[in-house]
């Protein structure tokens, strides 16, 4: 792996931590505290896309589900200790949070962002759509209504902690199955096709990274960049915009570094 310059972004997608076996959730849990630590001696920014968790909703009292314990508070002491934020895009598995990301020191987007590195624009997003309808790009009904205050509040309301959790976990194992019945060939090209003419026709940006349909990929022209991150949780695969140039890349955890799978050139 060459040299990572200060400011190179990591870009991590689809882990849906709490979908495995207990053996293979713990293996993720411990990757990506490798990950954290990667990023801290390399001076990397990491940037999670979404689906981080497979389900998350935060209750009043901030009693929050039994994931990922010890990857959050790696987490927590990384904010501390470098006195920085990890920007957080929600998916459609891990949307209700409610201010506990925030307070291990999460920097959190509930649509889209667009992070620079100098003159180089890059908006980054889950993928599964966005409430601005100017952005042509919508949110799936069920989606919407999932996301909507009043069904959590009922649902709080009427499912306490433990079972409200039990009762997401089995909706969030539905809905990937369901998901993977449908068209997913053209879900992907929906969204590959709308990442592209965003590039295309938006001045404000020259790439746009993204998750959510767990195929890993890279797209290039006339100097505009589409990257898909694919999924962490099942590929490995991570997204790497270090050097002025994009790259899908896998974390080796043997040794302890990135491996390149795909490069686009150098941004001139």
């Amino acid at each position: 792996m060459p040299v990572l310059p200060s400011g190179s972004f990591l870009f991590l997608s689809d882990v849906h931590l709490g979908a495995w076996s207990d053996e293979k959730n713990r293996e993720l849990e411990d990757q990506i505290i490798m990950l954290i630590d990667f990023c801290k001696k390399n001076r990397l920014k990491m940037v999670i896309l979404g689906d981080f968790f497979d389900y998350w909703m935060e209750y009043p009292g901030k009693r929050v589900p039994p994931l990922g314990k010890k990857m959050l508070e790696h987490f927590r002491e990384y904010h501390l200790e470098s006195h920085s934020h990890t920007l957080f895009v929600t998916g459609n598995h891990d949307n209700w949070t409610f201010g506990y990301f925030k307070d291990i020191g999460f920097d959190v987007e509930h649509e889209y962002r667009i992070i620079h590195d100098d003159d180089m624009a890059i908006m980054v997003l889950h993928g599964d759509g966005l409430s601005n309808p100017e952005m042509d790009i919508p949110r799936p009904v069920m989606h919407r209504i999932l996301r909507n205050p009043y069904f959590v509040r009922m649902y709080q309301t009427l499912l306490p902690p433990r079972i409200g959790w039990a009762g997401m976990q089995l909706f969030a194992g539905f809905s990937r199955k369901t998901g993977k019945k449908k068209s997913e060939v053209t879900r992907r090209s929906m969204l590959d096709s709308w990442a592209r003419n965003q590039v295309r026709s938006n001045d404000r940006i020259h790439a746009v990274v993204y998750g959510h349909h767990h195929r890993a990929g890279l797209w290039h022209e006339n100097g505009l960049t589409c990257m898909n991150c694919g999924s962490f949780g099942s590929d490995k695969t991570l997204g790497l915009y270090a050097n002025r140039a994009f790259e899908i890349v896998t974390w080796d955890e043997d040794e302890k570094t990135l491996e390149s799978i795909v490069r686009l050139p150098k941004q001139e």
